[in-house]
């Protein structure tokens, strides 16, 4: 590699030719082509074949060959550490790429208490001031445990706001549901929230998508559920781990 270091010596691609034929078009002179081929040769890149009174060099292919594997072992490597690095996901990870926010928490309980929590006991630890339509006028949040059961909040004077429709009921291992809180149907975007077994309890994963539904507000969308349901998931491990 330090061999080929030198633009120069990348020129040297065909052959077999003699030392005069290699210097032309070349910047450099002769004799320092001479130096040039005498670093490839020491480096076993070019073979020296001496024919009359002029040495004729070529590329060793089995040496570039022996170069390339090794380079491309080097990506292999890397990209193979830089893929696991990747995958690693912390107690509170997140991923966000262009139209997705996947959230993922561990709570110390086991999958059917974790389930019941987050679906029917909801409105014991939802942020309903922080996270509602109504805000401070909100009283509960339901979640009917069916498919095509409503996912809503009341208020204070009884008036209703639908959140969303469940679209997937399989307790304890899956929820799945429509989420348009204040806005119309027409822009909801879905969430889906996984529930697998883990050493230290549950792992739940929450997945939401459908975010070109919201047109020019996507990327603003995206920053504030972001951090929403960082905060949303907090209460929820606050609440499953007392």
């Amino acid at each position: 590699m330090t061999a080929l270091a030198d633009p120069t010596r990348r020129t040297v691609r065909e052959g077999p030719r003699s030392v005069g034929e290699i210097a032309l078009g070349l910047p450099v002179s002769r004799p320092a082509v001479s130096q040039h081929l005498r670093v490839l040769k020491q480096a076993g890149l070019v073979r020296e074949r001496r024919q009359g009174t002029r040495n004729f060099y070529s590329v060793d292919g089995d040496a570039l060959a022996e170069l390339r594997e090794y380079f491309e072992s080097f990506w292999e490597d890397a990209l193979a550490a830089f893929k696991e690095a990747a995958e690693k996901e912390s107690p509170m990870s997140q991923q966000t790429s262009e139209a997705v926010i996947r959230k993922s928490v561990v709570v110390r309980r086991p999958v059917e208490e974790a389930f019941e929590l987050f679906t029917t006991d909801i409105a014991t630890w939802w942020p309903l001031k922080t996270h509602s339509v109504a805000d401070k006028n909100a009283e509960t949040v339901v979640l009917e445990r069916r498919a095509g059961g409503r996912f809503y909040e009341r208020t204070l004077d009884g008036k209703e706001h639908l959140w969303g429709t469940v679209t997937v009921w399989e307790p304890p291992r899956k929820l799945a549901c429509t989420w348009h809180p204040g806005r119309d149907e027409e822009t909801g975007q879905e969430i889906e929230v996984v529930f697998e077994a883990h050493d230290d309890g549950t792992l739940v994963v929450l997945t939401h998508t459908g975010w070109e539904k919201r047109g020019s507000e996507m990327a603003d969308a995206m920053a504030s559920y972001d951090r929403g349901w960082e905060k949303v998931l907090g209460f929820y491990v606050g609440a499953a781990n007392n």
